[in-house]
């Protein structure tokens, strides 16, 4: 395995719409991956878990602020990010149960998929 040597804010989200496309293999995953990362680049701007209550804050401070790629895919009723089955692919992982409430973070394999997308 090698070292994660990327932050999150060198993740090219705006490269292609939606982001993060054929990376992760279904789009809702994607898109999970997508949340995770931009709430990692607006807290701190490091890989840290993160609580589906902040995933919702950010999402929702996106959609008001117009921010892209969040503002557009936030209105669309056929976007559905799954983080359940990033978890079940190895892609994330829960770091207290399984249940959803608690914090998620990607994973070496989930960090390492979004490699394509970082910026040189």
């Amino acid at each position: 395995m090698t070292a994660i040597d990327f932050k999150p804010s060198d993740v090219k989200l705006e490269a292609c719409f939606p982001p993060l496309t054929d990376t992760l293999g279904r789009v809702e995953r994607e898109a999970a991956a997508t949340l995770i990362v931009r709430v990692c680049q607006i807290k701190g701007d490091v890989w840290q878990p993160v609580m589906p209550k902040e995933i919702g804050e950010i999402l929702k401070a996106d959609r008001e602020a117009k921010i892209e790629p969040l503002a557009s895919l936030a209105t669309s009723p056929f976007w559905r990010p799954d983080i359940f089955d990033c978890v079940e692919l190895g892609f994330a992982r829960w770091i207290d149960g399984d249940d959803g409430k608690g914090p998620v973070e990607l994973t070496e394999k989930g960090l390492e998929a979004l490699r394509r997308w970082v910026r040189r």
